[in-house]
């Protein structure tokens, strides 16, 4: 593991934490009530432009664990089930390597032989290897073969009576419908799905040259994929000044064969005689760093001490944008205030009152911030198959993400269904009467307890909802609603109690879960809901809609319940992410809402997904 371009953060957090614990007042830090206060301090903290939204493997990340590894410190948690003392900050992290990404290596080379004239061009000003690339080297003849689009339940095949065996396909960024947003091919024209077309076509490697435009048309950049997962087939983009090389023999341009593809709108694939191309791409795997941070209370009863009962949250964000951004042509800071600093402070305060209460529990507890979750769920998945207590020996997980914005009382519990005590124990305890709980028995979901579910441990996620601000920079710690995140806090830390000093364990039991298996369609339109998650059927609840949105502009409202979108009955978040699949930006369809128990039929107009 590579920390050395972490070494001056590191010195200038060490000499912070010296003077934090010379200056810590323990008598703050170490008592036995969760307030608004203390909440306030640690998402203002989290979510501040010191911290530069926290986003995985970054420094601002490293700040949020060296703070949260602080504050574990300062309530007496040990950073091991296997330590005897408070150790140093850098003893609670559980450090873990991810893939960040790529970027080219030396190696990146294209020649091309042109009757008897070879010709060598520059990695990054002539081409660019894409980063699904395969690391690999090819050399053949080329075959022109259109966009590159293989669609023939459309009646469109440019691979339609072309061989490419063994050969090289070049092929143009787009689709013929490119000017037409009602096009029924733009479905098929990112370059992954083209790579994938080339490649069960028989092609060896793929050549896509960037779109032909009134300006010097620019390369695609390396980090445009989302999964730079190896394709298995090279991939190159060129600019069109390296394609009228290649075509110039054929008699077009690059802009006179794309105008001509784009007026017939049909395949016009063949044979770049007396060429051959030599390709050869070098990517390697970018890694980062990012760290769990981990406290623990040892339990107290001769027995149980020996489980764990397992309380986590996410601190992690987006940085500055770019991937999973809701606006992601924006870079400004995620300040990622309820996503998630509104958890972790959750988890703060929980961790400090069990570690100041007089009596220890039971059972041991774990106090888990999780990093690079926003990512793919990669530090929960890291602890689980990492665990500092057996799987086996977990009594259960209560996951915290999103629980600063409660509004009307609504607090959403998800994984009811993992065990069979669930419904009632969160109806017994003190505070279960703040709120109008909604809850869903799913384990599954894209937080940090689906880690744990997976693993067969009985899970609970408490969330309050999507809004506005999700994903977006103005997630800011001033629109939280600090007594409701207090009111959470303190729910949750008697659910952690009983679940501490529970007599009987804690069966686990597998859900029937209604997420869809498969491939989805990639959802190309804009709408601007932000759907309930409870997942109920009868419908998909809408809990906010995004100012001058289409559906704002539609008359659609929170509250409102879609129950027919286009011809497509929704019963479910699922089935509304399937409808949004078969329309194009631009389309006008009749949606159907519930308000107030009437049926409301109201027309909305398409927008682009940015």
């Amino acid at each position: 593991m590579n920390l050395k371009k972490y070494i001056p953060v590191y010195i200038i957090l060490i000499i912070t934490t010296v003077l934090f614990l010379y200056s810590v007042d323990t008598e703050t830090y170490r008592n036995d009530s969760i307030t608004k206060t203390e909440l306030s301090k640690h998402v203002y903290h989290l979510a501040s432009d010191d911290l530069e939204g926290r986003r995985a493997g970054t420094e601002g990340a490293l700040k949020a664990a060296h703070y949260i590894a602080n504050e574990f410190i300062s309530y007496g948690l040990l950073p091991h089930p296997d330590a005897d003392h408070i150790s140093h900050w850098e003893d609670y992290l559980q450090p873990f390597e991810f893939g960040a990404g790529v970027e080219m290596g030396e190696d990146n080379n294209l020649s091309l032989t042109i009757a008897d004239e070879s010709m060598d061009f520059e990695a990054g000003k002539d081409f660019q290897t894409l980063p699904f690339s395969s690391a690999d080297s090819v050399a053949g003849e080329i075959i022109f073969a259109g966009f590159g689009i293989s669609a023939k339940d459309e009646n469109y095949d440019d691979y339609d009576g072309v061989s490419l065996e063994g050969k090289i396909a070049l092929i143009f960024q787009g689709s013929p419908d490119i000017q037409d947003p009602h096009g029924i091919l733009n479905r098929f024209a990112t370059p992954r799905y083209k790579t994938i077309a080339a490649r069960e076509a028989g092609a060896s490697g793929l050549i896509i040259i960037s779109q032909p435009g009134d300006e010097e048309t620019q390369l695609m950049r390396l980090g445009t994929d989302r999964n730079p997962a190896s394709s298995g087939l090279p991939v190159i983009n060129i600019t069109t000044q390296v394609a009228d090389k290649l075509l110039e023999n054929s008699g077009y341009t690059s802009s006179s064969l794309y105008n001509k593809l784009l007026e017939s709108r049909s395949p016009n694939s063949f044979n770049l005689n007396n060429i051959q191309a030599s390709i050869q791409t070098d990517l390697h795997p970018i890694t980062a760093v990012c760290n769990n941070v981990i406290g623990y209370l040892p339990g107290n009863h001769p027995d149980k001490k020996n489980e764990v009962v397992v309380i986590g949250a996410h601190y992690d964000h987006l940085g500055r944008g770019g991937q999973g951004s809701m606006a992601p042509n924006e870079e400004a800071i995620h300040y990622g205030a309820d996503d998630n600093a509104s958890g972790t402070a959750g988890l703060l305060e929980l961790a400090q009152k069990f570690a100041a209460h007089g009596t220890k529990p039971d059972r041991s507890m774990l106090f888990i911030a999780f990093g690079a979750e926003e990512i793919g769920l990669i530090g929960s998945n890291y602890y689980v198959e990492n665990p500092y207590i057996p799987n086996e020996r977990t009594t259960a997980m209560i996951n915290l993400d999103m629980i600063g914005n409660l509004r009307n009382r609504e607090l959403i519990i998800f994984g009811v269904g993992s065990s069979p005590v669930w419904e009632s124990l969160i109806e017994s305890v003190p505070g279960y009467e703040n709120f109008e709980i909604r809850t869903n028995p799913d384990g599954l979901g894209p937080s940090d307890h689906a880690s744990f579910y997976r693993k067969d441990i009985p899970v609970l996620f408490f969330h309050t909802g999507l809004h506005g601000d999700y994903h977006r920079p103005s997630d800011t710690a001033d629109k939280i609603n600090y007594e409701g995140l207090e009111q959470i806090a303190e729910y949750v830390y008697h659910i952690a109690s009983s679940l501490a000093t529970y007599d009987d364990v804690i069966a686990f039991t597998r859900t029937d879960s209604t997420r869809p298996t498969g491939t989805m369609r990639g959802v190309r339109v804009y709408v601007g809901t932000m759907p309930d998650l409870v997942g109920e059927s009868g419908g998909m609840g809408v809990t906010d809609v995004r100012k001058d949105s289409p559906a704002d502009k539609a008359g659609i409202r929170s509250g409102d319940i879609i129950i027919k979108f286009g011809d497509k009955s929704i019963e479910n978040v699922y089935d509304y992410t399937y409808a949004l699949g078969d329309f194009s930006p631009g389309d006008i369809v009749t949606v159907v809402v519930l308000r107030d128990n009437e049926k409301l039929a109201l027309e909305l107009e398409l927008g682009t997904r940015q």
